[in-house]
């Protein structure tokens, strides 16, 4: 008898976990429509394991403080791919900085399979965990690297040698377009995901915008489902090479902004 009511909870369980990713399933493929993205069954079910995959490690190596699943799906994964429409051809160069958990650049890398991703942080055990979920999700377009950015900016195959540059939740925007301007070709284009907050750190980015010589930001502004925050994507296009003494050395760029 025992055993009976331990199984019917454990069938029980397993169904309630089942509707929960069946409605998760309908509600994110119409956000996904939404955005004008569309989306298979299995790149669903790779987004899923993703956050699986990040709960379980976050146990670890503290990767996030949301902890709820359906506020991840939406703060996580939906907030990472309203970067989609930048993807505009197949092949694209794509580097994440400050990738932490492997956000934005997982779920857009299951997303954009033809895209080559570079995903690179400063620390070591982020970074083996990113290597880690990228493996297990089969992402072979995805190469992560741990290291500082003032220094793989001056690298041959960093150094403007990609499309777009991507960063969530990095560094203010002074300090984050140093570090990121240098690794775009001349009409690559830097997104940044801000916050409502962004039109203070616009504003003292003028001489940052004027001396790496890119334009104005434009600027996409959207609301997370739900009520759960307002964002702001600024996309901001490089107009010409960039001088070799940016981005400056180790932590100068965060001491002292341009």
């Amino acid at each position: 008898m025992m055993f009976y009511f331990e199984r019917r909870r454990l069938i029980e369980s397993l169904a309630g976990t089942l509707r929960g990713m069946l409605a998760m399933h309908e509600s994110f493929k119409g956000w996904m429509e939404e955005v004008g993205v569309s989306m298979t069954e299995e790149q669903f079910s790779k987004l899923a394991k993703y956050l699986q995959l990040l709960k379980e490690k976050n146990e670890e190596l503290n990767l996030t403080r949301i902890t709820d699943n359906r506020e991840a799906w939406i703060k996580h994964i939906l907030d990472s791919l309203m970067a989609a429409p930048f993807f505009e051809k197949p092949g694209m160069r794509v580097v994440d900085i400050g990738t932490g958990g492997g956000l934005p650049g997982i779920p857009l890398a299951i997303m954009f399979p033809s895209a080559k991703f570079t995903l690179i942080d400063s620390t070591e055990k982020k970074m083996a965990a990113v290597a880690e979920f990228c493996h297990k999700l089969n992402l072979p377009n995805v190469h992560c690297i741990a290291g500082r950015i003032e220094a793989l900016a001056h690298e041959p195959g960093h150094r403007e040698d990609y499309d777009l540059a991507l960063a969530r939740a990095v560094a203010p925007l002074r300090t984050l377009l140093e570090l990121a301007i240098p690794l775009i070709h001349p009409y690559g284009y830097v997104v940044t995901y801000k916050g409502p907050e962004y039109i203070s750190e616009l504003a003292l980015a003028g001489n940052t915008i004027e001396k790496l010589r890119c334009e104005a930001p434009r600027v996409f502004r959207y609301s997370l489902p739900e009520e759960m925050g307002e964002r702001t994507l600024l996309r901001f296009t490089k107009k010409t090479v960039t001088s070799d003494i940016y981005p400056r050395r180790d932590g100068i760029p965060t001491k002292r902004p341009l």
